[in-house]
């Protein structure tokens, strides 16, 4: 029987991560994707890179990736198109600055690089805003990258540190004994491994169910699109109080439209579809907040899987009575940014029986009186 000491499941950015980390400490390393590598939550990520507005328990993750972050391009000796100009969150009526204002200095306790900028400031960040737009939280260390580039680069740095990488590889079921994982049953047969990272997005909880962990995470398909290339006249990422909108400009000029724009599930062939009305309804956002983007085309819409949990927080550790799995799933669409410290902290428990941030917060202990039919569409 083939053996590791870790295996892996799932492709993405945070299953990637894992694998770079753990196969440079010279682990043996086996990655298993379903699909292709980038081919889910993480293909279809709209690639922001932000500590601003995090719920408490993830602000430390987030910070300490953006460490990271700053050098990761020289680390994985990659092309990342990551761009460090800072995240705005726009208000356009008086009374959400107060909002604002408290927002800010909640996060300034928590050790935050943020600032509140009004009129001139808010212009000379970003000169195509709406004229309705009257403040901003400004955080300068946030930016993007380029999602798929991103997965890709910590794959081919961990296949570099000797990691397998596999592809169309499904797995079947995670092994137990007694309360041991002992590995995984997968389309390419057993490997038995002492750990097991159950990183497959929205495909995790179903592996979870098998071994009797109901976990309050479903998979819910969030649309994306992207403009044609424009003129350069954005750097930051943008979103905006009471809006569904996350917007940032790529190095090349095409606009990249987030926002959380619902779309269909469809389970059963591992996709998601537009849905009737998002297109427009993520287009009427983008042209209010940024009106000179309104004669642009959209030249393409999809629609990720992602794993969204009944907190909007990722489930992440290990799983009390199951020695040897460690679960990094429901990122509820915010995982990216996350994923360089989640793959140093879960090789540092591998490693060593502990991590240098507490993720106590963040387990999946939190759910016990929880179920999957909790969370809400």
């Amino acid at each position: 029987m083939e053996t590791a000491d870790v295996v892996i499941i799932g492709g993405g950015v945070i299953g990637g991560a894992c694998a770079y980390n753990l196969a440079r400490e010279g682990l043996s390393v086996t990655l298993l994707e379903k699909n292709e590598i980038a081919s889910a939550a993480s293909g279809g990520s709209a690639g922001g890179v932000r500590q601003q507005n995090r719920a408490l328990p993830e602000l430390p993750l987030a910070m300490a990736a953006n460490l990271i972050w700053k050098t990761l391009e020289q680390e994985l000796d990659a092309d990342l198109e990551y761009r460090r100009h800072g995240h705005i969150n726009m208000a356009e009526r008086e009374e959400q600055i107060p909002i604002l204002e408290a927002s800010v200095k909640r996060q300034k306790a928590m050790g935050l690089d943020i600032q509140l900028v009004y009129g001139t400031e808010l212009r000379d960040l970003v000169p195509a805003a709406g004229p309705q737009m009257l403040a901003g939280s400004y955080s300068p260390g946030d930016g993007f990258a380029n999602p798929i580039l991103v997965t890709r680069a910590f794959a081919a740095a961990a296949r570099h540190h000797g990691a397998k990488i596999r592809t169309r590889t499904t797995v079947r079921a995670i092994r137990r004994e007694n309360d041991r994982i002992i590995g995984v049953e997968s389309s390419g047969g057993p490997i038995a491994a002492r750990w097991v990272i159950n990183a497959a997005g929205a495909w995790a909880p179903a592996l979870c169910l098998r071994l009797g962990l109901d976990l309050p995470i479903r998979p819910q398909s969030k649309q994306m699109m992207v403009t044609e290339r424009a003129p350069a006249m954005l750097k930051p990422v943008v979103a905006c109080l009471g809006r569904g909108l996350s917007l940032k400009q790529m190095p090349q000029g095409q606009f990249v439209v987030g926002g959380g724009w619902p779309g269909i599930l469809d389970m059963a062939n591992d996709r998601g579809l537009p849905k009737r009305g998002s297109p427009n309804g993520s287009a009427r956002e983008l042209t209010a907040v940024l009106p000179p983007v309104a004669h642009l085309n959209v030249i393409r819409i999809w629609n990720s899987l992602e794993a969204c949990s009944i907190d909007s927080l990722p489930a992440l550790g290990e799983i009390d009575g199951l020695d040897g799995l460690l679960v990094a799933t429901g990122f509820t669409g915010h995982g990216f940014a996350l994923a360089p410290s989640v793959g140093v902290l879960l090789s540092e428990f591998i490693l060593t029986g502990k991590s240098s941030l507490p993720l106590h917060e963040l387990n999946a202990r939190r759910f016990a009186d929880c179920n999957a039919d909790n969370v809400k569409e």
